[in-house]
């Protein structure tokens, strides 16, 4: 598949949608006493950019599980028609752990989910936030079953041909090879996520994130946020920001190699 390379002045049409939409999901968060942070890039181009990363293409929030859950349902009355809720129930070719809201009417195709019959336009990436077991043997046991069943479900559910070398062939032997249905495998490691939720355990984790491994916090991370500016609007971020992004980035005040700043997505199709 070849890939699309975004422009400067794209990826600022993209960036303006994203302001757009995110404003909307602010606005319904703070007339219902939702909870969320900026997560991953977003929290950190709030901070040290005091908007977007120049060369970020999306927008990433978290929410705690209720909060998430609570927003889903709202967002059927209360998200205007120009954006579409995401997951699978509403787009039931999406299975992602997370949720998106994507704008309508814009493309932004990854070669990941290009085969998929599902909404492709241009998103937020919205990451529920699941308890933790305070027992270390049952928190590490649900973490490994969960990277378990995450693997095996990615490579059966992403596009082989957006794969290269040697992860495209396990990916292509996996996907082929093991009978299990690939809903079945995703709803399976869905529950594992789920599984203390019912609890108010001291810790929680965003099992869908690329920073999975490291993504253990304190759950005042996610009930403690505060305003910061990001492109002229304030948003919700966590009052523990710095400890976040440290445990993401580690040194995460200095810019990466020129040669790293690039857009993470990638693009079979794009329109806006």
């Amino acid at each position: 598949m070849s890939k699309k390379t975004l422009s400067s002045n794209e990826l600022k049409a993209i960036h303006s949608l994203e302001l757009e939409a995110l404003t909307v999901i602010d606005q319904i968060c703070r007339r219902h006493s939702i909870k969320y942070t900026l997560i991953d890039g977003s929290l950190l181009g709030a901070i040290r950019h005091n908007g977007f990363i120049p060369w970020d293409d999306d927008v990433d929030i978290a929410m705690l599980r209720d909060d998430l859950e609570k927003f889903k349902l709202i967002c059927k009355t209360e998200l205007p028609s120009k954006y579409f809720y995401q997951d699978m129930s509403t787009d039931p070719e999406y299975l992602y752990l997370f949720d998106k809201i994507r704008i309508n009417n814009t493309l932004f195709k990854e070669s990941y989910l290009a085969e998929y019959n599902i909404n492709h336009g241009v998103f937020i990436d919205i990451f529920p936030v699941d308890n933790v077991s305070d027992n270390k043997k049952e928190a590490k046991k649900q973490f490994n079953s969960f990277i378990f069943l995450r693997h095996m479900f990615m490579a059966k559910y992403l596009s082989v041909k957006a794969r290269k070398g040697k992860k495209k062939i396990i990916a292509g032997l996996i996907k082929y090879l093991i009978p299990n249905n690939t809903k079945k495998i995703r709803n399976k490691a869905f529950d594992i996520m789920c599984k203390y939720d019912k609890e108010k355990t001291k810790n929680v984790r965003i099992f869908p994130s690329p920073y999975v491994k490291k993504d253990v916090y304190c759950r005042k991370f996610f009930d403690e946020v505060e305003d910061h500016k990001f492109e002229n609007h304030n948003f919700l971020i966590s009052k523990y920001y710095e400890q976040m992004l440290v445990n993401d980035y580690g040194n995460w005040r200095e810019l990466p190699p020129k040669d790293q700043r690039v857009t993470r997505h990638n693009l079979v199709d794009f329109k806006l």
